[in-house]
């Protein structure tokens, strides 16, 4: 009989992409500091350019597996004696490589650092970390800061879409009791799209401003509790949620809550997924993961698809 991933407490299986230089301690850091199963499976894998001479190729992948043993010795003195360490070295395209082994060894949540390139190729192609998002379909969680605690300050950028419930339960896994208190933050704008007509008078739309805030806080009150219930978190688990539903720009609105609040992880789901698209993760995700000083988990399409439908805007596609 299979478990109900709703009622984990700890991650089962992660995969942990290296590219090792001295990021990758940051990322590896944070490994211990994650609920982990007694019997969980971490990979560690650094994937070698397909593009090098035969030769260099060869000493890349053993100089590879050298520096990857090293920081398995070191990992293992950090975890329980039963989870298991896998070290790969693969040689192919990073995100390529890293979504395949996602799927082959099952993994729940892939645990990479923000990573770095050339200003122009990243304006076009985006940092490995937003492609391996779009193309692994799976949670990834993209360190930035040195781990030195267990997340404390955590907060969720939520809409009313498909993604909410399951952004939920990965903070619920993420960050397990006693829970500190969540920061819940939601952007909305009116319903004609900010414009600002002669004939609309400022009390008027100060007015609508308002009565959307409450409205909208009430909605997010009310998909908070219900995803609770359908999670099967008892009250004595529940976090005590901090809200924050501000008129205004997503982007905007979130940054300064951030900032405010000293969010050390930022999770929030993304719709974007097409190429044509987006060239990045989409409008608001993409640029919250690459501008966020945080860690940032985010939960792409293909995981949120259990999630419940009630959770769409009304008259959402």
């Amino acid at each position: 009989m299979k478990a109900n991933p709703t009622k984990r407490s700890s991650f089962r299986s992660l995969l942990v992409p290296v590219d090792l230089t001295p990021n990758s301690d940051r990322v590896l850091g944070r490994v211990p500091l994650l609920p982990l199963a007694e019997d969980a499976r971490v990979t560690i894998l650094h994937v070698v350019p397909e593009g090098l001479p035969a030769p260099a190729r060869k000493d890349a992948e053993r100089d590879a597996y050298k520096a990857i043993a090293s920081e398995v010795r070191h990992l293992r003195k950090s975890l329980p004696k039963n989870v298991s360490i896998q070290p790969l070295v693969e040689v192919g395209t990073p995100v390529k490589g890293i979504s395949a082994r996602a799927q082959k060894v099952k993994a729940e949540l892939i645990v990479m650092g923000r990573g770095g390139g050339r200003i122009l190729r990243e304006a076009f192609l985006g940092a490995t970390a937003e492609r391996v998002v779009r193309q692994a379909r799976l949670p990834v969680l993209v360190v930035r800061q040195p781990p030195r605690l267990a997340y404390s300050r955590p907060a969720l950028a939520l809409d009313f879409d498909r993604a909410a419930q399951e952004v939920i339960r990965l903070m619920l896994l993420t960050i397990p009791p006693p829970r500190p208190r969540v920061a819940v933050v939601h952007a909305y704008d009116l319903p004609y799209g900010g414009l600002v007509y002669p004939s609309l008078a400022e009390d008027e739309a100060a007015g609508e401003k308002s009565e959307l805030q409450v409205e909208t806080a009430e909605r997010l009150a009310k998909l908070l509790a219900t995803s609770l219930s359908k999670l099967g978190v008892p009250q004595k688990d529940a976090p005590a949620w901090k809200m924050h539903v501000r008129y205004g720009s997503p982007h905007v609105v979130v940054e300064r809550v951030m900032k405010k609040s000293e969010t050390d992880l930022l999770l929030l789901g993304t719709r974007a997924f097409s190429r044509a698209a987006h060239v990045f993760l989409g409008t608001i995700a993409g640029d919250l993961l690459r501008d966020a000083k945080c860690d940032v988990l985010v939960v792409p399409p293909a995981v949120a698809r259990g999630a419940d439908a009630s959770f769409r805007r009304p008259g959402a596609e």
